[in-house]
């Protein structure tokens, strides 16, 4: 595995940062004292952080990296979230009902993360109004980004679907192998290959 050369104090400032952004009122003391209460972890490359089936109450904020979300249908993978740099994660569906999740988490890359439990993490958000009203942003973001992905499924054609995906997460076709791009995208690999040419053909 290879080492990060991100320290953890920059780490910890880029969770800030991501934290402001998604709160800009939110009172820095009291965020700072939240956010050393995050730990480090690492993952290695292809590695299962959580297997559909059990439970987690972890969050995690990746600072390097690169994770899969997916379910199994069919004895399908269906990939239906990238987490890269500067987001976070968590079995939301699990920690908030108590049911065993239903996805897979699996690292594409080297990952590293700074986590935390969320009983500590409600409990801030019990002891500080501002931390509270972050952590309903915080949600807001999740369930705003999980809208719009089903939306862009139901609603949009295979083209506006990867001509939305090139727009915002350009970088990850060089990161992703195509087979879960396609997947993510909702089309087969031959479908993204005739996508990829025509685009190169238009340009």
């Amino acid at each position: 595995m290879k080492k990060t050369t991100v320290k953890i104090e920059d780490a910890r400032n880029l969770l800030k940062d991501y934290l402001l952004r998604l709160a800009p009122d939110t009172n820095l003391n009291e965020l700072e004292e939240l956010i050393v209460q995050f730990t480090e972890d690492k993952f290695s490359k292809k590695e299962m952080l959580l297997e559909a089936g059990n439970h987690s109450d972890t969050v995690y904020f990746v600072y390097e990296g690169l994770v899969r979300i997916y379910y199994i249908k069919e004895e399908k993978e269906i990939t239906n979230w990238f987490i890269k740099e500067n987001m976070m994660f968590a079995a939301t569906y699990s920690i908030l009902t108590g049911e065993k999740n239903y996805s897979n988490y699996e690292t594409l890359e080297d990952t590293f993360v700074l986590k935390i439990k969320y009983s500590v993490l409600e409990s801030f958000y019990n002891k500080y109004h501002s931390l509270e009203h972050l952590g309903r942003k915080i949600i807001e973001t999740y369930y705003g980004a999980f809208m719009k992905k089903t939306f862009d499924v139901l609603f949009l054609s295979a083209d506006e679907r990867y001509n939305l995906f090139i727009k915002d997460q350009y970088d990850l076709l060089n990161r992703v192998p195509l087979r879960y791009i396609a997947s993510f995208l909702g089309v087969t690999q031959e479908t993204l290959s005739r996508l990829r040419t025509k685009q190169h053909i238009q340009k």
